[in-house]
């Protein structure tokens, strides 16, 4: 029996689709001891690579229990200290971050739905997102009020990085 962790198309540069994707956030964070939570981590990208790299609060969720399984795995065959929960974020309550990570998860109106409840006063969500990043971005605005940089990947250049803050609900 397998679990498929990542995409089939990703598969042929790793390095660049996964981890260097990854990678690209940590610029973006303040220092390694910020709490970060990773919605949707499916293989631990980029919650794990955080984690790899020195990042010592991060908390991995996932709804797929296979997924969590290996992630659990790794987090003790590599000694790594990273957090996992397995359930929908939709479902998580009670639970406040520095930085929400996302990759490949939902629409940045989703992403901002889900985010909102875990968000303390200057949390910053760092979106890994793809061609479609302007569109989310206007239809986000509809509902949404928020601060946002955006940046081009240095893993694919159809990809952004998308660093929001200040989110808060439309009136």
């Amino acid at each position: 029996m397998h679990t498929n962790l990542v995409g089939r198309s990703t598969l042929e540069n790793p390095w660049a689709s996964h981890i260097l994707d990854s990678l690209q956030i940590m610029p973006h964070l303040k220092n390694k001891n910020q709490t970060i939570l990773d919605m949707g981590t499916g293989g631990g990208f980029p919650g794990a690579v955080l984690s790899i790299v020195g990042c010592k609060n991060v908390t991995l969720v996932d709804s797929n229990g296979k997924k969590i399984n290996f992630l659990k795995l790794t987090k003790k065959e590599l000694l790594l200290s990273f957090k996992t929960i397995l359930g929908r974020v939709e479902g998580l309550t009670h639970l406040k971050y520095d930085v929400i990570t996302a990759r490949a998860l939902t629409s940045l109106d989703k992403l901002f739905s889900y985010s909102q409840k875990f968000l303390k006063k200057n949390t910053v969500m760092i979106f890994l997102k793809g061609k479609t990043v302007r569109e989310e971005i206007q239809d986000a605005q509809k509902k949404w009020k928020f601060h946002f940089n955006k940046s081009q990947s240095i893993s694919h250049p159809d990809g952004f990085v998308l660093i929001v803050t200040n989110l808060k609900k439309n009136d």
